[in-house]
């Protein structure tokens, strides 16, 4: 497990100019730009910060760090707020081996979509809600984790693609909360990677749980169009979930949990091996006691999902390695 970088912040017009090059710079910082509208309140601390120090993984050449602009979410509110962010590798291809993340209170999820040609920007609410769905290789419901590949394995993100990072907020409190987000990628030495990695997202868009405030419970399947290898499975769902349970047509159960907040994805080390023609089965219980219907939609209040969620490799197509069913 490659260890937590200390962060560098933004620095005013300087930073604005510093090299995102790697190798000229032990810790260059490229600030986003000014505040933004929306929900969110931006105190001008979004940055991309390039460091190239030595790490005590030999496998890794440099990280780079990519802090959101802070934002407020009032008592009782639920946001999505999205911020932009331009390549930091230089245009290159780059080879992700560990994603770091950290997250302040108030978190369901995030994600870090592929955006091409992306210019930085500040943090504002998503245009598309919680219900945007494009290529991406990380995505996290808990605050603090650290993805690794295996050996030989690593994210991969195309030239000039840059990111927008998606987060869901939820605030219970009866005071406002002030949160960020922080995405550390630690970048791979050249040969290191040989295997490109994706995700395997299965969502069922078309869920209906009926308010009989007893246990219903929606099940899926999909065939894998190709062999895969499984490094970890998880779930996802809102409020009023009580169960999740996803298994192969091989015999395995690939993940179980009753927790629809913070769900911890199951690890495989070795990753499982899964070939073309093998069935995914996942299925969600839900408890509908609100008196309505439920459906399928962005707020873990109000709606309902069940997805299942896998990081596999390795992917016919590094610009979009999502092998997803959405219906």
């Amino acid at each position: 497990m490659v260890g937590l970088l200390a962060l560098g912040c933004s620095d005013g017009g300087n930073a604005k100019n510093a090299s995102t090059n790697p190798e000229n710079a032990d810790a260059s910082a490229v600030s986003g730009s000014d505040a933004g509208s929306g929900p969110g309140t931006s105190d001008g601390a979004g940055s991309v910060v390039i460091d190239a120090s030595p790490n005590a993984d030999p496998d890794i050449a440099y990280s780079v760090t990519i802090t959101m602009d802070t934002f407020t979410v009032q008592p009782g509110g639920e946001v999505y707020m999205c911020q932009d962010f331009a390549n930091p590798f230089n245009g290159v291809q780059a080879d992700i081996k560990s994603y770091e993340l950290h997250m302040a209170a108030g978190s369901h999820h995030m994600f870090a979509f592929y955006e091409p040609n992306a210019t930085n920007t500040s943090v504002t609410k998503c245009p598309q809600g919680g219900l945007q769905f494009q290529p991406f290789t990380f995505a996290a419901q808990s605050r603090d984790v650290v993805q690794t590949f295996p050996e030989g394995v690593g994210a991969t993100i195309p030239p000039t693609t840059g990111f927008t990072l998606n987060v869901h907020y939820l605030n219970p409190q009866p005071t406002p909360i002030t949160s960020q987000v922080v995405l550390t990628m630690y970048v791979a030495k050249p040969g290191v990677i040989t295997q490109h990695a994706g995700v395997l997202f299965l969502n069922q868009g078309l869920l209906v749980v009926p308010p009989t405030g007893q246990p219903s419970t929606s099940t899926s399947t999909f065939t894998l169009p190709q062999d895969v290898n499984i490094i970890s499975s998880g779930s996802h769902m809102h409020q009023r979930a009580t169960a999740f349970t996803s298994t192969a047509s091989t015999g395995e159960t690939l993940f179980q949990t009753s927790e629809w907040a913070e769900p911890m994805p199951k690890p495989y080390a070795p990753p499982l091996a899964l070939t073309a023609g093998t069935t995914i089965t996942w299925s969600c219980t839900y408890v509908n006691d609100t008196g309505a219907t439920l459906t399928f939609g962005e707020s873990a209040q109000t709606n309902v999902m069940c997805i299942s969620i896998s990081t596999i490799y390795p992917v016919a197509d590094v610009t979009n390695p999502v092998i997803a069913q959405q219906f």
